[in-house]
């Protein structure tokens, strides 16, 4: 996740931009096939090169061919990352807003930082900058791997995406402001060959406040490549390797069982959001012979995206902190309401002090005290041990609670007692007692918990969490919330 600060650099002239209209939402096509980017946020260093192949029936040529590409990086900017892909995306929405007319296209960093949902602090303002230049000196060598819809084939095509960008500094920006529309604004060009694809129409509709929204960038790969796929049948099965490496971006490193464990996480998000249909594992990854594996993936009916408008109170809350509105929904689809609560009565209770724990990376404390559940410190609870603060009163309205907010509500007040309990106990114990529960917990919960182990994300940390807080409210007499 970006670190979304509250620091606001935009200048006057950058503020008033019309936000980018759903019916402008649009893909390349050529992009959504094959990665052009890592889907790691880092690489290893000297890294220069990414290549991705497969082989496809082409009805033009009557045969099979062996499709390829290639992307080298300049020595100072490096390749793309997934954010980077992020931000090219974000560009060809702000094409469409002038229905792919131009080349050229002029616009603000504070609009392209609104409509990627990045917060207009200083560190987004020099990551998309950084973006930008990287993708300048990126080459991108398609071998019969670029489809050009005016000779209906498979063709070899090498280019820069971005043929030219001009960024104005905030001086230049008020003196062009004064001159005309565009000349205060920074730009853009598109190399050609990218531009006369636009033109010919080879475009797909995405939903991007739904891509947004989601958390994994290998869910966001996934759904571009399946969503474009989709479009010929609702049932789509292949080879596993393929699939994982050559079109979501994996590691061709790892072996077929690290390659399902990788991607299980961002299926299961995928689901979630209403865009794949629930499978079992044996459903989903089908074994054909010894060392060859199908993945299998049906489109649900309808995706299940919402409206910041009509996003929960919590979600609300998490956004207006500064958390990023795809976190805040994952964050509150997956974690105890009463926790998320708990967690921003501490975060409000450290702001108004201007704690040091919160004031390098605010929108960052409040996501990891969530996700890590971080215990209350002796400070706060000192001070909150008589009475709800302030902002848990602001949040949860008395006349307003639901049996399920009161509930929630109790559930924070037994916290204390809950991480004393746990944190009492040795280290060993911690450990045996986990692990019996993993052993007799319910098989999704356990499987989610095995497949989440090593990475030990959001979904890991909700479910051990929560067989936890079972297992200690059991031994409290309390009443169980746990699955």
């Amino acid at each position: 996740m970006l670190d979304r600060g509250r620091g606001s650099v935009n200048t006057s002239a950058e503020r008033n931009e019309p936000s980018t209209n759903r019916e402008y939402y649009r893909d390349e096509l050529n992009f959504a096939e094959f990665p052009l980017a890592s889907v790691s946020t880092s690489l290893p260093k000297g890294q220069k090169t990414l290549e991705f192949t497969d082989e496809i029936f082409d009805k033009a040529r009557n045969e099979r061919v062996t499709r390829k590409l290639t992307i080298t990086a300049s020595d100072k900017y490096g390749l793309p990352t997934a954010m980077d892909d992020e931000v090219i995306l974000g560009l060809i929405q702000l094409t469409g807003k002038a229905e792919f007319s131009e080349r050229k296209v002029h616009f603000t960093r504070y609009e392209l930082l609104k409509l990627l949902d990045w917060t207009d602090d200083t560190r987004n303002y020099n990551r998309l900058e950084q973006s930008l230049n990287r993708w300048l000196g990126v080459t991108l060598y398609y071998d019969k791997s670029w489809w050009s819809k005016e000779e209906q084939s498979w063709v070899n095509e090498g280019f820069h995406i971005l043929d030219h960008v001009q960024i104005l500094d905030r001086e230049r920006q008020r003196r062009g402001a004064k001159k005309g529309e565009n000349t205060g604004k920074s730009s853009f060009v598109w190399n050609e060959v990218v531009f006369n694809s636009f033109q010919s129409g080879y475009l797909k509709q995405i939903d991007f406040e739904f891509y947004k929204g989601l958390e994994s960038a290998v869910s966001k790969r996934m759904y571009r490549f399946l969503d474009k796929r989709f479009y010929h049948r609702q049932r789509l099965e292949f080879d596993l390797r393929p699939f994982a490496c050559e079109h979501i971006g994996l590691s061709k490193n790892y072996h077929n069982g690290e390659l399902k464990r990788v991607l299980s996480p961002a299926i299961a998000e995928l689901e979630t959001q209403g865009f794949l249909k629930k499978l079992g594992a044996e459903e989903r990854f089908v074994r054909r012979a010894k060392g060859e594996w199908t993945a299998v993936f049906v489109r649900e009916g309808k995706q299940a995206t919402r409206s910041i408008e009509s996003d929960s109170e919590l979600v609300k809350a998490l956004t207006e902190r500064g958390v990023s509105r795809g976190s805040a929904r994952m964050l509150v689809a997956g974690t105890e309401e009463g926790k998320i609560r708990e967690k921003i009565a501490l975060f409000d209770w450290l702001s108004d002090r201007k704690d040091a724990r919160v004031q390098k990376s605010p929108a960052g404390f409040l996501y990891r005290s969530i996700t890590e559940d971080f215990a209350l410190p002796d400070d706060y609870r000192a001070a909150t041990a008589r009475k709800p603060t302030k902002k848990v009163q602001q949040l949860v309205p008395l006349q307003s609670q639901t049996p399920d907010a009161k509930s929630n509500a109790i559930a924070v007040s037994d916290r204390p007692a809950i991480d004393g309990f746990w944190n009492a106990l040795s280290e060993d114990e911690q450990r045996r007692i986990e692990t019996e529960l993993v052993a007799t917990a319910a098989p999704f919960l356990r499987d989610q918990y095995l497949e989440g182990q090593e990475e030990r994300g959001l979904l890991f940390q909700t479910v051990r969490q929560a067989m936890i807080e079972g297992y200690v409210r059991k031994c409290l007499n309390a009443p169980s919330k746990a699955a």
